[in-house]
């Protein structure tokens, strides 16, 4: 298994997260999917037999999430996540956004 982590602009309140990481777990060989709509990361691990960097950041891509490759993400490295018992965001940040982000009011077409 391979390792993956991306940054997700466009992943900011838990029913993203929810999403993602629905569309993600759907993925043959995909497994371990933590995301966080705090850091608007996911990471991930991936049969590189079964699935391929290219082909998570397309489905990503088709639902609405791009990746972010010229460095505009949340974080610029790699953030140690424990193994999916609780996102360490909220123990960083010290919040949490209860408020509906007006971009989310908008449908996507």
């Amino acid at each position: 298994m391979e390792k993956l982590q991306l940054n997700i602009p466009d992943m900011w309140a838990d029913h993203h997260v929810l999403k993602v990481r629905a569309l993600l777990l759907a993925m043959p060989g995909v497994q371990d999917v933590i995301a966080s709509s705090a850091f608007r990361m996911v990471a991930l691990s991936y049969d590189p037999a079964a699935a391929s960097p290219g082909a998570i950041m397309a489905t990503l891509e088709d639902a609405g999430y791009p990746v972010a490759t010229d460095g505009t993400g949340i974080i610029a490295e790699t953030v140690p996540v424990a193994d999916g018992k609780r996102d360490p965001a909220w123990t960083r940040l010290g919040m949490r956004q209860i408020k509906t982000d007006e971009r989310d009011l908008k449908t996507k077409r």
